[in-house]
């Protein structure tokens, strides 16, 4: 059974792994038995997600940005399965602000009752810039996002905010982020992969200036890199070489990419053995 922990201890177990000289690795997850063996890999947190969720219905990320589902309540529904085969790494949620009808106070709780002990919050910018400002108008835009993570700062409760350029990379650390993670949009790779028009070497860039911009507020903030053209390890560890990241968190890379190729493989391996017989 997962343990809860405080902002101020996920950070000492974090800062204990880079200045021991280990990289950091947070993998989404969308099942119990992804989170048993993220967990036996050595993750140093996991992310419950919703749109794990829909990677592991065959869909895609994307398909979590739909009215398909409420992006809480498959955190709050997914919680007792990734709990229950977690024994020590600390877990986040891919939980949404955007619930008017939710206060984020009484969100947080709820999420700590779950056995959550943090936040990666939902990412709006990824609907854009058109959607964000009309969302904006009437209450439930990226401010929302950002008040998050302000409470969730103020609950000493772990908060790891994504930023898609270095504004908002340096308003969520004023706001209290302990982790600022970059994002390019969904990863591309595998059967259900996105496009993304961004190279790695730009992804790399644009990384450090949002790590410049976060590192100017808040020098102690935890810094990784996420989504787009970083479709896995080689990619994560040229990322990590090139800019000031201490981690990647990994998403379709982390969960779905590995379970396409293992099926397939085992699967094609079974009809070649079988047809020898």
């Amino acid at each position: 059974m997962a343990q809860v922990y405080t902002a101020t201890e996920v950070v000492a177990r974090l800062r204990k792994e880079i200045s021991g000289g280990r990289p950091l690795f947070v993998p989404n997850c969308g099942s119990g038995l992804t989170a048993k063996l993220q967990e036996m890999g050595g993750s140093d947190m996991i992310v419950i997600s919703g749109t794990s969720y829909w990677r592991l219905k065959g869909q895609g990320s994307l398909a979590a940005l739909m009215p398909n589902s409420d992006v809480n309540q498959v955190i709050f529904d997914l919680a007792p399965e990734i709990v229950a085969n977690i024994e020590d790494t600390p877990i986040l949620s891919l939980s949404g602000a955007f619930n008017p009808l939710l206060p984020h106070r009484d969100h947080l709780r709820r999420l700590r009752d779950a056995g959550i002990s943090g936040i990666n919050p939902f990412m709006i910018m990824i609907y854009g810039d058109a959607t964000v400002q009309q969302m904006d108008k009437i209450g439930i835009g990226w401010r929302r996002e950002v008040e998050f993570v302000e409470a969730a700062a103020e609950e000493d409760m772990f908060a790891l905010a994504y930023a898609f350029n270095p504004d908002e990379a340096r308003i969520m650390a004023e706001a209290g982020a302990h982790a600022i993670a970059t994002h390019f949009g969904s990863t591309v790779g595998g059967v259900t992969g996105a496009k993304s028009e961004v190279t790695l070497e730009e992804a790399t860039e644009r990384s450090q200036e949002m790590f410049e911009a976060a590192l100017a507020v808040n020098p102690d903030v935890i810094l990784f890199a996420h989504g787009g053209p970083i479709e896995g390890p080689e990619e994560a560890a040229h990322v990590m070489r090139n800019t000031a990241a201490h981690g990647f968190i990994g998403g379709s890379a982390a969960e779905r990419v590995p379970i396409e190729k293992a099926i397939l493989a085992i699967t094609e391996e079974y009809k070649r053995a079988l047809q020898i017989h």
